[in-house]
């Protein structure tokens, strides 16, 4: 049995104001091209159908249209909401669909049921689990401490019935610890949104989405598809494909990864305006960083001759300036109000903080801080 791993499409995307529909429509032609040599018998799409919770028309009509023509292929289709996605909007309809062979789970319903496949003897059951948080599933197991989103994760799985004599699949859209991440996704700071790849132990394959960058986690059946397209200059995203997971007999599965080649990539240019302007050029959509130490005139004008698809112009000098904003900013996070009015008192009065006048000013800030009553 042969199962097509995709997930990440962000149908919709717009990136630096370019709406990158037409380059969506030609990868998602590439997946059906390598369905038809490949000839799979389903599709595990992992999550983030859609760039936004509501998105344009024009999106919903891509996917529509997609998802159509998987299901005139005779393929099985198993669909999940990642956390850019309205899980209402994608769950919509799902049980209709599920007679043409296409199986959804938008919105975590506090259970895990497998949808079974069988083919020449071989039992497959595939467990659809949509983008979770800690207070989706808290209503469900009251009687749980469900305090992060591992703990949350590992609760719902620990009440899935698996069946020892099936090939186990689960297909998920969270941050697993240890993967790589990348300027274009969403990730919590402080790994607050981690997943220990030990959660998926019962699990022979876990299809995954959220990171874009196609990899492996802890071993070679806990997989990341990655995107089709690449939505930042990031090199951590790699190369593009579509994971192909076949399925011997007994459990044994041997992992693929067939290419996509978007239209247009991304590429960074950078070095001097006059050494950007003398170079080759490219089609490709472009950043472009000048590392010019003062204002240029016209830059975008004079650059779009050479790069037609030029996205963004960085100057490397405001960079490093702004990074030195930022490094300012954290120094003020890191103290608090009390130290920030007294050093400003001290700069304007050219005196220190009177102890009295301190003690006063804390309690006007409680006071402000616990909504103004005194």
């Amino acid at each position: 049995m042969k199962l097509f791993h995709i997930s990440d499409l962000h149908i919709g995307k717009i990136l630096h104001e370019v709406n990158l529909l037409e380059e969506q429509k030609i990868v998602l032609a590439q997946v059906l091209a390598l369905v038809d040599l490949h000839m799979p018998d389903g599709i595990l799409i992992a999550g983030d159908i859609y760039d936004k919770a509501v998105p344009s028309a024009e999106a919903v009509k891509v996917f529509d249209t997609f998802l159509s023509e998987l299901a005139d292929r005779g393929l099985s289709v198993f669909l999940i909401s990642g956390n850019h996605d309205s899980s209402e909007r994608i769950h919509f309809a799902s049980r209709i669909l599920q007679k043409e062979n296409i199986f959804i789970k938008g919105i975590f319903d506090g259970k895990l049921e497998p949808v079974e496949l069988n083919k020449d003897g071989q039992k497959v059951s595939v467990y659809l689990l949509p983008y979770i948080k800690p207070f989706d599933v808290r209503p469900y197991y009251p009687e749980e401490e469900i305090d992060s989103y591992d703990r949350a994760v590992r609760t719902v799985l620990s009440h899935v019935d698996i069946n020892p004599e099936a090939v186990n699949i689960l297909v998920a859209h969270q941050f697993i610890t240890g993967a790589v991440s990348s300027e274009s996704e969403t990730v919590m700071v402080g790994g607050l949104d981690n997943i220990g790849a030990d959660a998926f132990d019962l699990f022979d394959y876990v299809a995954l989405g959220h990171l874009h960058r196609a990899q492996k986690v802890k071993r070679e059946t806990i997989r990341y598809c990655g995107t089709l397209f690449p939505y930042s200059f990031d090199k951590n995203e790699g190369e593009k494909s579509v994971t192909m997971l076949t399925i011997e007999q007994g459990k044994e599965i041997v992992v693929d990864t067939l290419a996509i080649h978007p239209h247009h990539g991304l590429c960074t240019v950078s070095g001097s305006l006059q050494e950007v302007l003398g170079g080759e050029g490219c089609e490709e959509y472009v950043k472009v960083v000048l590392t010019d130490g003062e204002d240029q005139v016209d830059v975008v004008p004079r650059l779009r001759v050479k790069y037609p698809n030029l996205l963004t112009v960085e100057f490397e000098g405001r960079t490093r300036a702004a990074l030195e904003g930022i490094k300012n900013a954290e120094q003020i996070a890191d103290r608090s109000p009390m130290e920030l009015f007294a050093e400003f008192f001290e700069e304007r009065s050219g005196e220190k903080l009177a102890e009295e006048d301190r003690t006063l000013v804390e309690q006007m800030m409680r006071e402000l801080l616990e909504g103004g009553e005194s």
